[in-house]
């Protein structure tokens, strides 16, 4: 609301959030079920492998040239930008607000701003710690605090419907004012750049969908289970957000929720018209049940992406790993037994640090929040949109051009919804990309915007860039420099099979690598 100032844009927006992470989430398990393929022994043809690594295995395939392109424009700007501070910024800041701190209403003063990034350091550190010494319980905890915040949901989803008619909390209901057709459209946001901010908000709300694609190698059967578990998880909590979100519009006049936080407005008008204690300290409630749910974030957050960061250590010497014979077979056979890949706590030791350097470097902003805001929007615009374009161009482009990629030999997916759900990720990530750069003409919204408009896509685009040179500079001057002159860099890859229900699943891969001079052809 605070960005589209209109509750039937808003609803929109959320409902096409959901469409979105719908056709993402057929997307990626079309991906995740496809790529990548290996030449087993025990079969005549390269044959599809469950693989842990997300994104970087699937644009890999997509850009084969030019040479590490791929890999070097992900790996380094997921490197840099893909962690959980966000996450532990938004956590920091609503504990500090539930103790008694308010770090939401205007600037807060320095010694509450350091308390915030101080907790954020901690619960971050503490994180790592939990999923490094102990990979079980961090498995354990991560499914508890998904659990507490389906929960929550479900208790908004319930105490909307008690609100209805306005007895149970004696609240006037707000559901004529707010969604009949002829007021909810009244006084619309005017700049293209307030719903995109708005809808990148959504994305990051709806970040998660493509995640189990980064431990995919590790799931239980994941031919059979993969497709209808992410499905449900998927719908579940698309449903479950849509709900919330008109829970909020039945109870909570549009006007309070542009101008303060909607979720404290719903507590207020309803456990705390029961309760005077509810009434007194609706904000700590509301701000302690978020700050679980935010560190319900950040646990599994971290687990997934120091995955990611283990498959992008592929191409570097810094968390190699090889694993013995006992663990696994080459691609010559499969292995006799299953095996997991240990928790990679180098990989870990990356996130963690990533994630203070950002921590760190938001220290000069008087405000957690807008320093939260700017760190999720770089992430949301990069790792979220940007990537997100390129997977669903790359998609289309397999299906269109199928006499050359032979990918409906390939995958199992439906023709036409592939195309659709590819078509549909692209123009909803493409959106806010495009939109970021229109610059706002409201004086209003200027007034309230916190730091330059142009900020996000900014730094996103620069992430990127840097990205690119990093490549340029590995495969343009690298070669031509010291003992590496003349020479280029092979690389050989040794995947290794456990096998389910008959069918490999590849669970790790020694990369080895070496600068040699290549012989004329």
């Amino acid at each position: 609301m605070y960005d589209t100032h209109s509750v039937g844009f808003t609803v929109i927006f959320w409902l096409l959030g959901s469409i979105a992470t719908i056709a993402g989430t057929l997307v990626f398990i079309e991906y995740g079920l496809t790529i990548p393929r290996w030449q087993v022994s025990s079969f005549d043809r390269k044959i599809f492998t469950p693989r842990s690594g997300g994104e970087f295995n699937y644009l890999n395939y997509l850009l084969k040239t030019p040479r590490f392109f791929a890999s070097c424009v992900y790996g380094i700007t997921f490197i840099l930008i893909g962690n959980a501070a966000s996450n532990a910024l938004s956590f920091a800041s609503h504990v500090v607000t539930a103790s008694g701190s308010d770090v939401y209403r205007g600037t807060p003063s320095k010694k509450v701003s350091n308390t915030v990034r101080g907790v954020a350091i901690a619960t971050m550190t503490a994180v790592c710690l939990l999923h490094g010494i102990w990979r079980r319980a961090g498995i354990v905890v991560n499914n508890m605090f998904a659990l507490f915040k389906l929960l929550m949901l479900l208790m908004i989803i319930i105490l909307r419907f008690m609100s209805i008619g306005g007895k149970v909390f004696d609240t006037p209901p707000s559901i004529s004012d707010n969604l009949a057709p002829s007021k909810s459209f009244k006084n619309t946001q005017a700049d293209a750049y307030g719903y995109a901010e708005a809808y990148l908000s959504i994305v990051f709300a709806f970040g998660g969908f493509n995640q189990a694609n980064y431990i995919l190698g590790e799931v239980k059967n994941p031919r059979k289970i993969f497709r209808s578990a992410t499905l449900l998880a998927v719908s579940t909590v698309c449903v479950s957000y849509m709900l919330v979100n008109i829970a909020y519009m039945i109870v909570v006049p549009a006007k309070s929720q542009m101008n303060g936080n909607v979720a404290e407005q719903f507590i207020l008008l309803t456990l705390g018209r029961v309760s005077p204690y509810g009434k007194a300290h609706s904000a700590q409630i509301l701000n302690a049940f978020v700050a679980f749910s935010s560190l319900g974030s950040i646990l599994p957050f971290s687990k997934l992406i120091a995955r990611n960061y283990d498959a992008l250590s592929r191409l570097t010497s810094c968390f190699r790993r090889r694993p013995s014979s006992s663990h696994g077979q080459k691609a010559s056979g499969r292995a006799p037994e299953v095996w997991h890949e240990k928790t990679p706590l180098g990989a870990l030791l990356v996130h963690w640090f990533f994630a203070l350097l950002i921590i760190f470097c938001t220290w000069g902003v008087s405000s957690p929040i807008t320093a939260y805001i700017i760190v999720f929007g770089i992430y949301s615009y990069t790792v979220d949109a940007f990537m997100s374009v390129i997977i669903g161009v790359g998609l289309l482009a397999l299906r269109f051009f199928h006499s050359k990629t032979h990918w409906h030999t390939k995958s199992s997916s439906n023709h036409i919804v592939s195309i659709i759900s590819a078509f549909l990720f692209v123009i909803a990530n493409l959106f806010p990309i495009i939109t970021l750069w229109v610059p706002p003409t409201g004086e209003e919204f200027k007034r309230l915007q916190q730091y330059p408009w142009y900020l996000v896509p900014t730094i996103g685009l620069l992430l990127i860039l840097s990205a690119v040179f990093y490549w340029a500079g590995f495969v343009g001057v690298v070669p031509r420099i010291g003992q590496r002159r003349g020479k280029q860099l092979r690389v050989e890859r040794s995947p290794f099979f456990h096998t389910e229900h008959g069918e490999p699943v590849q669970v790790a891969e020694v990369v080895a690598f070496d600068w040699v001079i290549e012989e004329p052809t």
